[in-house]
């Protein structure tokens, strides 16, 4: 994670690190709880259990805060795009695709107030409509990508195919993990691993064993 403006202009110390953590981890919460719009800088503090006078060691206001996180949300779905591995038509590949897609999900999980509200402002923010529109891209390249490894293709057009199953994944996970739909995370990641595996990576179906998953 990083700081925001008066942070990068010095180096931090492990206590300072450690501050900037909870001011951040802090944020989210109250992300959560209010809403971007209606979050504080008070409510972030106290949160935190830290003081004003501390929080303007590490930001410069609100906004810097949101940008701190957003840059920090960015940098970890580019290394988890990047770490897609090559996808086999195996059971073997099928268990590596899951496994990817329980980080995308845990990761959209800790980060979800951030990303909504993300999400919120890109209508009036070209900048951040931008980043998240690279972030959009790095994922379906990458995918397409995989997707070439294959012989013969299982898709005429994976770059078409990629972008509706990276969306298909974004949504789906956002349902799920603010509970607008009643599904549990291994439910979820089961079926969109079904789907992903069998129409891009030519891989054939696979029930889900009865009896609960451990």
């Amino acid at each position: 994670m990083s700081g925001g403006g008066p942070a990068r202009s010095r180096e931090l110390r492990k206590q300072g690190k450690e501050t900037l953590r909870r001011l951040l981890e802090a944020a989210i919460v109250v992300f959560d709880e209010r809403g971007y719009s209606g979050a504080r800088i008070d409510d972030i503090v106290k949160e935190a259990n830290t003081s004003h006078g501390t929080f303007y060691l590490y930001f410069a206001n609100k906004e810097d805060l949101f940008q701190a996180l957003v840059s920090g949300v960015t940098d970890q779905m580019h290394d988890l795009a990047e770490s897609l591995p090559s996808i086999k038509a195996s059971k073997e590949g099928f268990d590596e695709l899951r496994e990817w897609l329980g980080r995308f999900y845990d990761l959209y999980d800790h980060y979800h107030p951030v990303i909504r509200a993300w999400t919120d402002i890109n209508t009036q923010n070209s900048d951040m409509a931008r980043t998240g529109a690279v972030v959009l891209r790095r994922f379906t390249d990458q995918l397409v990508r995989r997707v070439r490894e294959i012989h013969p293709p299982p898709v005429s057009d994976p770059e078409t195919a990629a972008l509706a199953m990276v969306s298909m994944i974004e949504r789906a996970t956002f349902y799920a993990v603010v509970r607008l739909v009643p599904v549990d995370r291994d439910a979820l990641l089961d079926n969109l691993a079904t789907i992903l595996h069998v129409g891009l990576f030519a891989g054939s179906r696979r029930r889900r064993p009865p009896g609960p998953r451990r």
